[in-house]
């Protein structure tokens, strides 16, 4: 519920995709499939994720990506692998 002073921001968008890291989002998928058993608590070393490994699969999974892309794509990975 928005208040008067409040913009609706749903009126704001203009339908047009606005990020500018689409390339990201096109390796999503496979990023998480090659760090699942690294990641995954119940894949991991004695219930714990393997964060150093996960990070350097993902560097020589992909490495034409730039190290501050791997940043992103790496706590996305995480992220997922959590749950939340």
């Amino acid at each position: 519920m928005n208040s008067h002073n409040e913009p609706d921001k749903t009126s704001l968008h203009s339908g047009e995709e606005r990020r500018s890291n689409t390339n990201l989002r096109d390796i999503f998928e496979k990023a998480c499939s090659v760090t699942a058993p690294l990641l995954d608590r119940q894949q991991g070393g004695g219930g714990e994720p393997l964060i150093l490994s996960a990070l350097r699969v993902l560097r020589d999974h992909f490495p034409d990506l730039p190290q501050q892309d791997i940043a992103i794509l790496f706590a996305s990975v995480k992220r997922f692998h959590k749950g939340g």
